[in-house]
């Protein structure tokens, strides 16, 4: 049987959704099936049958294009957003398909932006559609005294392996990490960087910006979810974006994009000749 003689029949339809869940190297596959679902079929993909459900895709408003997937409190993924969320984007996938057929068609596409939780069983996983990125305004180049690139991106060009510093965390306080060194490195050499770690055994990196840097004390921005004494940190330091330090931090002066003799006044309104 073809999937939309399933689709359309009254009689011999049987729909079940699949659910996937990427978080990084991590992913997690479930289905609303009264049992487990391989698919495709000897990939070794398996979802897994739990209790979820969903609200149908809705094409409309902006608050309406939300997709809400009903699903128990014990998932891995309520856990992640019970204090403060993932760094990285976690995409969400839903096919639809008739049980027994070997096709399952993508239903909706998106990430997941939030997750509630309605009591000590039930939460929802809430996430935005794919196409609400495309009404994002693009990011602009500014003509700016400081350099306008984000640390470590394309245009700053600075590979972040080339300064990563280790470090074992040895006490947490609130979200105050002590780590045993720094790599000789001065005070607020890694402010406005950033810390990693492997937040699982799938290798999945979990990040966190570092506020300050005194000494071997970093102050993570938000709290040190995730953080536990003895793991090892990767450190990566940080940049005010001013010409002196992208040049005798990062020896990349070349490629800062700050216009640091602009005039002080604006040719707006202002006669500047």
């Amino acid at each position: 049987m073809a999937f939309n003689d399933a689709e359309i029949s009254t009689q011999d339809g049987r729909p079940v959704a699949l659910y996937m869940l990427q978080w990084g190297e991590t992913i997690w596959r479930y289905t609303s099936a009264d049992r487990d679902i391989e698919y495709p079929a000897a990939s070794g993909n398996i979802y897994l049958a739990r209790a979820v459900s969903d609200s149908g895709m809705v094409q409309g408003g902006s608050a309406q294009n939300d997709f809400t997937m009903n699903c128990p409190a014990n998932l891995p993924i309520v856990d992640l957003f019970r204090g403060t969320p993932p760094s990285e984007t976690i995409d969400f996938t839903v096919r639809r398909m008739n049980f027994g057929e070997a096709d399952a068609p993508i239903y909706w596409i998106g990430s997941v932006t939030n997750v509630k939780r309605l009591g000590l069983a039930d939460a929802q996983v809430i996430g935005k559609p794919l196409t609400a990125s495309f009404k994002r305004t693009g990011l602009r180049l500014c003509w700016t005294r400081e350099c306008p690139h984000f640390l470590y991106d394309a245009g700053c060009k600075v590979d972040p392996e080339d300064f990563r510093v280790n470090a074992t965390i040895t006490s947490i306080m609130g979200n105050i990490v002590l780590v045993d060194s720094v790599g000789g490195n001065p005070v607020n050499w890694f402010t406005g960087g950033f810390a990693s770690w492997e937040a699982n055994e799938d290798g999945t990196i979990e990040r966190r910006m570092i506020e300050t840097q005194d000494g071997n004390y970093l102050t993570i921005f938000g709290l040190a979810d995730g953080m536990e004494v003895g793991m090892v940190l990767a450190l990566y330091p940080g940049c005010d974006r001013t010409p002196n330090t992208c040049r005798d931090k990062f020896d990349n002066l070349a490629n800062n994009g700050g216009f640091s003799f602009m005039p002080g006044q604006t040719p707006f309104g202002t006669l500047i000749f």
